[in-house]
């Protein structure tokens, strides 16, 4: 899977970073494409969709939970992860529940010290290629943004099992977030305090 690594300024916009806008484009249609053959009779709606409509939001910490049940999740998670030894760690391991379909575009490493060298993604049945992120380290915070050609293969269906592991180099705590949206079916699964 083809990915850019960019200062994380760039991505939002600071610098006009047309791959990352080209990239949200190319996933939001491809996501849209697969909600409206995976939720037939349901239309494409807000943030709060209403009757038949599904609705479309940012991802949420407690959706990327390692809770696999369709229930709400409980507690409270993170995008902080905090490695106490080096080598393969989870960053984020779990199963989509029924009514989500999750849209990937990248993943924003907010803290000045990079502590992964690699990421390793699979997604459902689909391994893709470890990234390499050594060049990541002439920035002070950065984004891992996959390129738009590979846009259908980031879209993850309901109850697909998703594993996001990275090689830890140096020991502590590493905000990592999400770039990208999901899709919802009921809009009380993203409007109620979990």
């Amino acid at each position: 899977m083809p990915f850019v690594i960019a200062p994380l300024e760039d991505v939002k916009g600071v610098n006009g970073y047309p791959e990352y806008r080209n990239t949200l484009k190319d996933l939001e249609r491809e996501a849209i494409k697969r909600a409206n053959s995976t939720w037939t009779g349901q239309v494409q709606g807000g943030i709060t969709p209403q009757g038949n409509q599904y609705g479309i939001g940012p991802f949420r910490k407690n959706d990327m939970a390692a809770d696999t049940t369709a229930a709400t999740p409980s507690g409270s998670y993170s995008f902080r992860r905090t490695a106490t030894a080096t080598g393969w760690a989870d960053i984020f391991n779990y199963t989509t529940r029924d009514d989500f379909i999750q849209a990937f575009a990248g993943f924003a490493f907010l803290d000045a010290a990079l502590q992964y060298s690699q990421i390793r993604v699979v997604m459902g049945q689909r391994r893709f290629p470890i990234w390499d992120l050594q060049e990541a380290h002439r920035y002070e915070k950065f984004a891992v943004i996959l390129k738009s050609d590979a846009a259908g293969e980031l879209v993850v269906d309901p109850k697909t099992t998703i594993q996001i592991r990275g090689y830890v180099e140096t020991t502590g705590t590493q905000r990592i977030v999400p770039l990208g949206f999901q899709l919802f079916r009921r809009a009380d699964l993203v409007i109620n305090e979990t």
